[in-house]
């Protein structure tokens, strides 16, 4: 706005109607005054009333040709200092009355009784006066500015002020004051600056008055530079101006420059009052310095401010911001007198330091002194009790809204909702959030955060586009930062994207909140680029920063450009703090490098950090993965104070490391264990394969009213797979339906379907598959490879295209499962072709057990030269599982001279493994060529190889019963030997005939009543008797071998499933045999 505007006719805004002033007086009031005009001369009596009223005076009266104009003056000043204005009024009517003509300087008198009585009648009169005035005086003028300015009317302040100027009085030091407030109570910047041009030219600049008042006038603007020169400009000092100053750099946020005037103020002596220590105080707690607070602190006491209230408020609040509870606390317990911004700033002050219990505490002492609950209290308990995540108090505190009327308040409103969020019951606070009659960005937002907590991401972006369509609300950079903290949990760049569209379409993407939040986004989101992108443009980087991109590098296996970035922070003043560290350990994990590890843990303990956050832990843990259990042994056993997250890790090491017994001390000498140290010790006992231990300790867990989650049920659930042990499994299932397990973890019911496809009940492994709600790319592999494993290859493929039109991306275990079905049915030109869409169709490079699955598809199929020519035109170097498959087929073919060139290249690439030697062995067997079987055995034996022996086992009655080749050791072993005799003649009855070629040793001098003997001491043809006389007659019978089933066993378990009319199921390292009415899954393709 500028001056110029000013100019225009004054207009009259006042309806005055002064008829009263002008007609004849009333009887004068004897308490006020007594006296009698007349037009002769008379003595008037004058008493006044109030305190500081003038002493009663008594003048002489002439008629109106003859009376001085100075007794009235007199009068009427003493009625203007001594606020008499009523007393004056009356003088003036009865001098209208007498026809008295007051001179310039009495109708000036008068005009300021009238301007300064306060009343808008008076002001009108005054004004009427004013224009009626033949000449005016500066001090007529300034006496009308000052009333319009007292009485808030600016625009007619600044009106009167030009016409004086058009008139070609000069302004004052009384003038510009009131002119200067004016323009800055509408918002004029240029008439303020038209106005100090005035006060130079008048020479007034130096004027005390007039100089604080441009300094305040600038200082509203937040023109610190104008201010600090109009300043300068003034003589002598006043501690008023100085505090407008640093006032003005407070609304700024400029907290340094605020301090140096402070400092300045200190230097040149200025007497300093409480404002001016409570707003230096402000300073440093805007500045988060102690040390300098703690100057103040000193300065005020030496200026005997210590017992002052609203100075001590200050420094409660002071030290509350440096983060000093204890000098908070000190300053308040030290207080004489307290009053309600007291027990405020303290409550705020406990809640702000986390300590949440100890606000509540406060609160109810605070109302034990007789000061009353208020919005600003209420709000700091409802933020302890969100801390505590209370919702009985919180309940209390809605009560206590509600009956006082305040539950629609926004700022208690909005703290209720983030209270109800932080609470878990966000559709509570979603409640409230609805009852509040006027709603702002920080109500929103509290909600917002409550469901991005919550992880309900449907429901926040409905909320945003709500606060959207709000016309005097719009998201702020806390919008956006929650919004891109959803948009990280869930890892959704699509989402993070548009967000980001939308801060860049609104320019507030160079907030540094917003900055970071944008970079740990990306980072989550695994686009590295962006993340380095926005960073590198950052013009400040704060510890958040470095460390969202430090992780973004370390969880997406950059591990060395990570560990590069946390030299690059250090250089650039960051210090690392305990979530960088984190990051760069768990670095030290991903390259095994206990070394840097260690100048990590140096560096943590030089700064004293081992009790920040969970380094120690963490320490504990890097140590242990990467195999020095020495350091991690010594971290957990310096430590005086193990709380159950430390212990749980170090049991964890320990399992890893495969020390059961030192997993187990730990956890006996555990004060105090939670549901992980349990899980923990189970998993050791599961990882063990020990059933029974697993289930005595899970047992245990229920005589101590343990709650098992879904973890302790995948825990037993893996073990009864690879034990296996279905009844177990059966059980633990029955148990996870009775708790309501069922449809709430993909992870679990996957488990189960492993599980019934280990233990060989394939039907039942897909009906858990079916009723399943949610599947992943993990769950229909173990469906995929289970009907792989049975042999049921059709089923495999249709469950293969059926994933594909869900949508679901095959990933290597898919490809490697469905290749082993096609290879374990014959299924070459199938096989072919998915192996060849891996690259074509889905991009994914296939492994060297993909490879090997065509090698052992081809040499399956008979077709060995064509797997030796594969083999030999690979991309990748053969390794032993690719020589293995050809060696193995080569067995299965009676190929010799291929056999040997497989099994060459096997004793080459891994000498140590029995296998190849047993295999070509038995190829050496198979031909009857002993000699050569004698000369593997004699290199396994110079070699140290020693072959594993062939162990089958059934489960009889909950137990495990093993047996090894030739066992004779079992209770009923001749019951055992008896009913296989019985069996193998009934079989030669059908067609069986032995094969023995599958006799492994030489026996040519031998009879063939005792070579097939021989064949019936196989482990799992003794596993199979067993449980056919021991188990129900139209029971399953399951064997499990730790070998490949041999094919003699093979053949006459088909002649004895259709004698005794059982089904029979086995399963070997490969794969499930089914094994009903005389006939195998495998088609005899094995």
């Amino acid at each position: 706005m500028c001056l110029n505007y000013l100019f225009q006719p004054t207009l009259n805004h006042f309806n005055c109607h002064y008829s009263r002033h002008f007609s004849l007086p009333p009887n004068p009031n004897p308490k006020s005054f007594s006296a009698n005009f007349s037009h002769t001369a008379t003595t008037v009596n004058l008493k006044f009333n109030g305190p500081d009223s003038p002493k009663p005076t008594s003048i002489q009266t002439k008629p109106p040709s003859s009376v001085h104009p100075l007794p009235y003056s007199s009068l009427i000043q003493n009625c203007i200092d001594s606020n008499s204005f009523e007393l004056g009024q009356s003088i003036h009517v009865q001098m209208v009355y007498n026809g008295y003509n007051p001179d310039s300087y009495l109708m000036t008198k008068i005009l300021m009784l009238y301007a300064r009585s306060g009343c808008l009648d008076d002001l009108c009169y005054a004004r009427e006066l004013f224009e009626e005035m033949p000449e005016r005086n500066l001090t007529a003028w300034n006496t009308m500015i000052l009333a319009y300015a007292r009485a808030y009317n600016y625009v007619e302040v600044l009106r009167l002020y030009a016409r004086m100027r058009v008139s070609g009085n000069f302004s004052d030091k009384f003038t510009f004051p009131s002119v200067i407030k004016a323009c800055t109570a509408m918002e004029d910047i240029d008439g303020i600056r038209q106005v100090q041009s005035s006060v130079v030219k008048a020479g007034l600049a130096s004027n005390l008055i007039v100089g604080g008042a441009l300094v305040d006038g600038y200082a509203r603007f937040s023109r610190m530079d104008d201010a600090v020169t109009a300043l300068d400009e003034i003589e002598g000092t006043s501690v008023v101006t100085w505090n407008i100053v640093i006032a003005g750099y407070i609304k700024v946020l400029n907290w340094e420059e605020a301090w140096q005037i402070f400092d300045r103020l200190l230097k040149i002596g200025v007497y300093l009052d409480d404002f001016t220590f409570a707003s230096a105080l402000r300073v440093c707690g805007g500045l988060r310095s102690r040390d300098r607070g703690k100057q103040v602190h000193s300065k005020l006491i030496a200026c005997g401010f210590k017992g002052d209230t609203f100075v001590g408020n200050s420094l409660i609040d002071m030290y509350a911001k440096c983060g000093d509870e204890e000098s908070c606390l000190k300053v308040f317990n030290e207080m004489g007198e307290r009053n309600q911004v007291t027990w405020n700033t303290i409550i705020s002050a406990e809640a702000q330091f986390g300590h949440f219990h100890d606000a509540l505490v406060l609160f109810l002492r605070m109302q034990e002194s007789g000061c009353k609950s208020n919005r600003f209290n209420l709000g700091s308990i409802l933020m302890a009790s969100a801390g505590l995540a209370d919702i009985g108090k919180g309940h209390e505190l809605h009560g206590h809204l509600i009956r006082n009327l305040l539950d629609s308040d926004i700022i208690l409103g909005s703290a209720l909702v983030d209270l109800y969020s932080k609470c878990g019951m966000v559709e509570e606070g979603h409640q409230v959030f609805k009852t509040l009659l006027e709603r702002n960005e920080v109500s929103y937002n509290a909600l917002l955060a409550g469901y991005v907590q919550e992880g309900k991401a449907e429901e926040a972006l409905e909320l945003y586009h709500d606060m959207q369509s709000e016309d005097a609300i719009q998201p702020d950079h806390f919008t956006f930062s929650t919004l891109l903290t959803l948009c990280a949990d869930q890892g959704n760049d699509y989402q993070g994207r548009q967000i980001h569209a939308r801060l860049i379409k609104k320019n507030i993407t160079k907030n540094v909140i917003v900055e970071t939040e944008l970079v740990h986004m990306y980072a989550e989101c695994g686009r590295l680029n962006y993340a380095k992108e926005i960073f590198n443009q950052m013009a400040e980087r704060n510890a958040y920063a470095w460390n969202s991109m430090i992780e973004g590098y370390e969880q997406n296996g950059r591990t060395e450009e990570a560990v590069q970035l946390f030299k690059q922070m250090q250089i650039n003043g960051i210090k690392p703090d305990c979530f960088s560290l984190a990051s760069m350990i768990s670095s030290c994990v991903s390259l095994s490098d206990w070394h840097k590890g260690k100048e990590l843990h140096n560096f943590i303990v030089r700064n004293s950090m081992e009790e920040e956050g969970i380094l120690r832990v963490l320490l504990v843990d890097m140590y242990a993965k990467c195999g020095s259990m020495d350091y991690a042994w010594n971290i957990y056993d310096q430590t005086i104070k193990k709380d159950v997250i430390l212990n749980n890790v170090m049991i964890s090491a320990f399992v890893n490391s495969g020390r059961m017994n030192d997993a187990k001390n730990v956890f006996d000498q555990m004060e105090q264990r939670n549901l992980v140290s349990w899980n923990s010790v189970l998993a050791c006992y599961a990882k063990e394969g020990l059933k029974r231990g697993s289930f005595n300790h899970f047992l245990e867990m229920l005589e101590n009213e343990i709650e098992f989650d879904v973890l302790t049920m995948v825990i037993l659930v893996n073990l009864c797979s690879s034990l296996p042990a279905l009844e177990h499994g059966e059980q633990l299932h029955s148990l996870i339906i009775k708790k309501g397990f069922v449809n709430c973890s993909v992870v679990l019911e996957t488990a189960l379907v492993d599980m019934y496809s280990k233990c060989g009940v394939i039907k039942k492994a897909r009906e858990v598959f079916d009723n399943m709600n949610e599947k992943n790319i993990v769950s229909w592999n173990a469906m995929i490879s289970g009907y792989s494993k049975h042999g049921c290859s059709k089923e495999a493929l249709i469950l293969y295209k059926e994933m594909e039109k869900e949508g679901m991306s095959p990933n290597e275990v898919t490809f490697l499962s469905i290749l082993s079905a096609c290879s374990h049915t014959g299924l070459v030109e199938e096989g072919w072709r998915i192996f060849s869409s891996m690259q074509e169709e889905y991009n994914t490079e296939p492994k060297a057990e993909h490879y090997t699955c065509i090698v052992d598809l081809l040499g399956r199929a008979g077709r060995l030269e064509d797997a030796k020519e594969f083999v030999e035109k690979m991309p990748i170097e053969p390794d032993v599982s690719t020589w293995g498959a050809l060696l193995g087929a080569c067995r299965v073919h009676r190929d010799m001279d291929m056999g040997r060139l497989a099994a060459e290249h096997l004793f080459e690439l891994d000498p140590q493994n029995p296998g190849p030697y047993v295999i070509m062995s038995n190829i050496y067997a198979a031909a009857g060529r002993w000699k050569e079987v004698e000369d593997i055995r004699q290199m396994m034996n110079m070699k140290g190889v020693k072959k594993e022996p062939g162990v089958s086992w059934i489960e009889i009655n909950r137990e495990i019963q093993i047996f090894h080749a030739g066992s004779k050791n079992h209770p009923r072993t001749e019951e055992i030997y008896n009913n296989l005799r019985q069996l193998t003649s009934q079989s030669k009855g059908l067609g069986y005939i032995p094969d023995t070629g599958f006799i492994l040793q030489n026996v040519k001098d031998v009879k063939q009543e005792e070579e097939e003997e021989y064949l019936l001491q196989h482990s799992e043809r003794l596993a199979l008797s067993l449980g056919l006389i021991s188990l129900p007659e139209k029971s399953t019978i399951r064997v499990f071998k730790n070998l490949r089933i041999c094919g003699d066993c093979h053949n006459a378990t088909k002649f004895i499933s259709e004698i005794t009319g059982r089904r029979i199921i086995v399963r070997d390292t490969k794969r499930f045999h089914h094994f009903e009415g005389g006939k195998c899954s495998c088609g005899d393709y094995w």
